[in-house]
């Protein structure tokens, strides 16, 4: 499988290197998700400290004949931690396609005794160390029949306490949940009056206040053999059909298999399925680079990103390289970002005197130095190509990036946080930049 991208106007390239608290990236006008899912070892799990994904969630936790849960490595502390020096958010991702429908019945009824086991799994078992601690939780719910009236459980009732309840557990800071469900779910019926993860994002996200899903992995793969998602045309197509269901751009993730043997082998020859596989960049307008150019251009600041399927097959096809070019692509497609306080007006502004607390807010000019863009979790001026920079008094400047934890600012909607001080970037109208403790005022909202 090739990894470089072609030059030209669809060009992504490898060499061009793209956030909810703690979501690592998109809410509104922010960054989109480079998303993995990793299945394996430990060993390979800390590799990704040094690659391109934002997001990493370790699969899969998952209930026996009791709801009782196991899964975890027995070393997977010192991974969380590594991935988090270095600005990674991890998920904890419970069930997958190995939960048959007896497993997750006897999870119904019993959502919040299963909540309580995902909270204690995110918390470590109750470590006070909150750098070995998961970020939140990923749905991966692949019970079909349970949509369709034939498991003695309902679906969207079950996935709606669960979630009700993991938003309700989760301690701040660690409340991450995402689902990861399939196309179909969105766009087929099946025993309902509505599609049925249609159903759950009504269900929580009623409360504007209180919007609990962060994002949806969606597979947009795997459904070819039904008629879904078996090119990039149609891809495209049905991410603009779930969007038109009033899901936000910012919280739907286009999942895709790395590799053509990401989604299974013909039982028969042995042969990988390609199910729903495209290329990076083959030319053909039937690969990634389509997808990425069509959609950014279509939800310009909005798109959710990419996930893909899974990291075993990134190192083996690609040697890693898959979420470099994923990445690139997402940076090459992003329009810049003018931070406006939603108190003030005034625009988030820089130049070139790194270390002098160079980051003010001045009237709103259109300038260069007003412009902003997000490469992974930084914050990078597009005049002077320096990371936004914090410390613990608060002050705000550029420097040189550098991939610490200092230059890591995570989004929650409008708000900006700096992962390693836990402190909100802040304005007055004096035009000073710095950061507070998070309150929620209107000075800590940049839009």
């Amino acid at each position: 499988m090739k990894n470089i991208l072609k030059p030209g106007v669809m060009a992504l390239g490898l060499g061009l290197v793209l956030t909810t608290l703690c979501y690592g990236q998109a809410t509104i006008n922010g960054p989109a998700h480079n998303v993995i899912y990793w299945d394996g070892d430990s060993t390979n799990l800390q590799t990704l400290a040094n690659s391109a994904y934002t997001d990493v969630i370790v699969s899969f936790v998952t209930p026996d004949s009791n709801c009782n849960l196991s899964g975890l490595p027995s070393d997977i502390v010192n991974s969380i931690r590594t991935l988090h020096d270095v600005g990674k958010t991890v998920l904890v991702s419970f069930g997958g396609s190995g939960v048959d429908s007896g497993q997750y019945a006897a999870c119904a009824n019993n959502e919040n005794q299963l909540a309580n086991q995902l909270v204690n799994i995110v918390t470590n078992y109750g470590s006070t160390d909150q750098m070995s601690w998961f970020d939140g939780v990923d749905i991966d719910f692949e019970d079909t029949n349970a949509f369709s009236g034939g498991t003695g459980y309902d679906g969207v009732d079950f996935l709606t306490a669960l979630t009700d309840d993991l938003y309700s557990g989760l301690p701040q800071w660690h409340n991450i949940i995402t689902h990861a469900p399939q196309t179909q779910y969105w766009l087929q019926n099946y025993s309902y009056q509505y599609p049925p993860y249609v159903q759950l994002w009504w269900n929580t996200t009623w409360n504007p206040q209180q919007q609990e899903i962060a994002w949806f992995d969606n597979q947009f793969y795997n459904n070819c053999p039904w008629g879904w998602d078996c090119d990039a045309s149609s891809k495209i197509a049905d991410y603009k059909n779930i969007i038109n269901w009033g899901v936000l751009p910012t919280r739907l993730v286009m999942g895709l298999p790395v590799s053509p043997c990401a989604t299974g082998t013909d039982p028969n020859t042995g042969q990988c399925t390609g199910d729903g596989y495209i290329p990076l960049n083959d030319g053909s307008n039937n690969d990634v680079a389509t997808v990425l150019s069509v959609l950014q251009q279509t939800y310009p600041d909005e798109f959710g990103g990419i996930m893909g399927w899974d990291y075993s097959w990134d190192l083996s096809d690609d040697s890693g390289s898959w979420g470099g070019a994923v990445l690139g692509g997402l940076y090459y497609f992003q329009p810049t970002w003018t931070g406006s306080n939603d108190q003030t007006g005034l625009c988030l502004d820089s130049n070139y005197n790194a270390f002098n607390y160079n980051v003010y807010t001045q009237p709103c000019n259109g300038g260069n130095y007003q412009n902003w863009r997000f490469k992974a979790n930084t914050i990078v001026d597009a005049q002077t190509g320096l990371c936004l920079d914090s410390n613990y008094s608060g002050n705000v400047y550029t420097d040189s990036c550098n991939g610490g934890n200092y230059q890591n600012w995570e989004r929650w909607g409008s708000i900006i946080f700096n992962r390693q001080t836990k402190r909100c970037l802040d304005s007055n109208y004096n035009g000073q930049a710095y950061t507070q403790p998070c309150n929620g005022g209107n000075y800590q909202n940049w839009y």
